[in-house]
């Protein structure tokens, strides 16, 4: 009975391995060394700089592919320091002028945001100003973006287009006609985008 039972222990999976001895010193660099894993993974706090009061967080499927897009076609570009990489999935963040948004992977679990790929229509839309959108809307033409609405001076004082990128969010990009005007731009004084609120009464 008693060799049966040492036969069995040695089919154990912790038998696999030689038995460790009981040295405190082995634990103390296998916590070392888990907490070095852990810090890899987490960014200095001052390669961040200061974050916008608000700012959203748009979920992907895909945000490693989102980021690629993102920064290609519509060139908004990474903090590179800044990104959080987990391995399986990784928190990105892009600025454009003064404001910042954050990429990440869509989360139902825990966060509960979802990519619009996976609703099948878009929740949120972007509004991001930028310098000359002449220049912006040739580029992201060029790259492949899909405009969902050609660029048009509007009413309100602002040249504008839209376009949704690789996963379904809209964004809206635009320039201030005064700043259009600063650059040597000219603008429509009788614009037709848009349609301007009824004042007839």
């Amino acid at each position: 009975m008693g060799d049966d039972l040492e036969r069995l222990r040695s089919l154990r999976p912790d038998e696999v391995q030689p038995k460790d001895t009981a040295d405190p010193s082995l634990f103390s660099r296998h916590k070392e060394q888990l907490m070095a894993d852990i810090a890899d993974r987490v960014p200095d706090p001052s390669v961040f700089p200061r974050m916008p009061d608000i700012y959203p967080r748009l979920a992907y499927n895909d945000e490693r592919a989102a980021v690629e897009y993102l920064e290609r076609v519509f060139s908004l570009p990474e903090i590179r320091e800044a990104r959080t990489d987990f391995g399986d999935h990784m928190l990105a963040w892009l600025r454009t002028g003064s404001g910042v948004v954050m990429i990440g992977r869509a989360n139902e679990e825990v966060h509960q945001i979802s990519s619009p790929a996976t609703l099948g229509h878009t929740t949120v839309q972007m509004m991001v100003y930028v310098h000359d959108v002449d220049s912006h809307y040739a580029h992201a033409t060029a790259e492949g973006a899909t405009v969902t609405m050609p660029l048009q001076d509007a009413f309100y004082g602002e040249r504008r287009y839209e376009a949704t990128d690789l996963e379904g969010h809209r964004w809206h990009f635009a320039e201030r006609f005064t700043d259009i005007r600063a650059r040597g731009g000219v603008v429509d004084d009788n614009p037709t985008g848009g349609v301007p609120p009824d004042r007839s009464d």
